[in-house]
């Protein structure tokens, strides 16, 4: 399972470069707000995260939150490449 995760997280660092540009491609006028709303969720993320890791903890072990940050990843990369785009939507 850490295997995996250290995959998982490596291959997260290159989504980096997509993630920032990307909001600069779908509405260049508006890409300070798309990219601090976007910052908003990557925090609240981390908010809830912290609290489930330890709910997590207090009914099961490590190896149950790393499948859990696993399963996340995936249907987090799962859902970026079905709904994601390059083609501008906002004028």
């Amino acid at each position: 399972i850490q295997t995996i995760i250290l995959f998982l997280q490596g291959s997260d660092a290159f989504s980096q470069s997509g993630l920032y540009s990307n909001h600069q491609d779908i509405g260049p006028r508006y890409a300070g707000v798309l990219l601090g709303l976007s910052n908003t969720a990557g925090v609240l993320a981390g908010v809830f995260g912290t609290a489930a890791t330890g709910y997590i903890l207090q009914r099961g072990s490590w190896n149950d939150v790393f499948k859990v940050s696993v399963a996340l990843y995936i249907i987090g990369t799962l859902v970026w490449n079905i709904f994601s785009t390059g083609d501008k939507i906002l004028d």
